[in-house]
């Protein structure tokens, strides 16, 4: 079991286990380890990804939406670096960040970034022979917040790499983008080092492919179904109101679930809820939601969703965050004609969809009214956006 005895004995003595890193892509026996690394080592690369590129533009601005994550399929396969777990999400603009990149042939590069957007500039190098030191790379993100369900970090550093991709003439397609970035998955340890973190595949197929996205509990990318004129509202949840005890006692209240913290969640809190639902998730997966998204039917889509908040995250989180708040948005949410509502991710963040701007904005103003004690930062925008580039010769 990825979730098991080995992460257990990790957490129990508190002492750096060495990882064994297989052979990518075969990484089955690879321990949940949080080892802190520098940005540049460790790197999972195929041989295939790599070819040798040069700068075709002489600058790029790329601008990305936030991204929410409906439900986890399957815990035990959430095993670093390996992408695992799968998910149901879709983007959404509440928050966007913006970035430029230019080359300068005559200044070196000053790219003040954390160690995560630095390790996934070096993978690019790394895999294209090009040293990216006359590069200006200059964001500006709308994201205030980490952890929240809006995949914060996901979203930063496929910006990066996406727009190092364009500026450099698309040697990658967004298939393979897909592949490097969730199988070089890390978070941010401190200023300078960086973790393995667990990475489902759902924020980089949001932003890449667009629309509705399906990734299965092995990491592969199932399939999108586009969508227009759709629209989110999305409201960031004040942990320290919405919170069970259990779940600010692990400290959660101001940093999220990330690292070592959240491989404990998973084993002690996210298996159990695995077991109790697993097999029927994995069958309505199976059953349902693949046929859905291989057949693009956003009808079917619609109609069936909803099981998501009997058998999935939502009702996961219902163990960690306050069951009556969780339920009494989906219900206000029901009630304005969302055609979906829960929880992003961890949370403590939810969300409502609609196909009316109007509808949308009626919800936001109610939840606003009724339910700010537990939410802040209620906002309304386009849902369903990928990546948007543009680029000047």
């Amino acid at each position: 079991m990825v979730i098991g005895s080995e992460i257990k004995n990790i957490l129990q003595k508190g002492v750096n286990v060495k990882p064994y890193l297989s052979t990518f892509p075969d990484l089955e026996n690879t321990a949940v380890l949080f080892k802190p690394f520098k940005p540049g080592e460790n790197f999972n690369i195929r041989e295939d990804w790599i070819r040798p590129a040069n700068p075709t533009f002489s600058n790029v601005s790329v601008k990305t939406p936030a991204r929410i994550h409906f439900s986890l399929f399957d815990y035990t396969k959430m095993n670093p670096p390996r992408p695992g777990g799968g998910g149901i999400g879709i983007s959404t603009s509440v928050f966007k960040t913006n970035i430029t990149m230019y080359v300068d042939g005559n200044k070196k590069s000053n790219n003040d970034f954390p160690p995560s957007t630095r390790h996934n500039i070096l993978l690019f190098e790394k895999l294209t022979d090009y040293k990216i030191d006359n590069v200006h790379i200059q964001r500006t993100a709308d994201l205030p917040y980490s952890h929240h369900g809006y995949g914060s970090n996901v979203v930063v550093n496929t910006s990066i790499f996406y727009g190092l991709n364009i500026l450099f003439g698309k040697p990658f397609s967004d298939h393979e983008i897909f592949e490097i970035l969730t199988y070089n998955y890390v978070e941010n340890t401190d200023d300078t080092n960086v973790h393995w973190g667990f990475d489902t595949g759902v924020g980089e197929a949001c932003l890449l492919f667009g629309g509705f996205v399906l990734v299965d509990e092995n990491g592969k990318f199932i399939g999108n179904i586009e969508v227009r004129e759709f629209y989110s509202v999305m409201a960031k949840g004040n942990m320290a109101n919405i919170a069970l005890p259990d779940y600010l006692k692990r400290g959660l209240a101001m940093n999220g679930e990330t690292g070592l913290v959240e491989a404990k969640i998973n084993e002690e809190v996210g298996m159990l809820h695995q077991k109790e639902y697993g097999d029927q998730i994995k069958e309505f997966l199976r059953m349902e939601m693949e046929p859905i998204f291989i057949n693009k039917d956003k009808d079917q889509l619609f109609k069936k969703i909803w099981r998501f908040n009997d058998i999935g995250t939502f009702k996961r989180m219902q163990r960690s965050y306050r069951p009556d708040v969780m339920l009494d948005f989906e219900a206000k949410s029901k009630a304005a004609g969302t055609v979906y509502s829960g929880i992003s991710s961890a949370g403590p963040s939810m969300f409502a969809l609609f196909n009316e701007k109007e509808k949308a904005e009626t919800l936001k103003n109610s939840l606003t009214e009724t339910l700010s004690k537990y939410f802040d930062n209620f906002r309304v925008a386009q849902a369903g956006e990928k990546i948007e580039t543009s680029t000047g010769t």
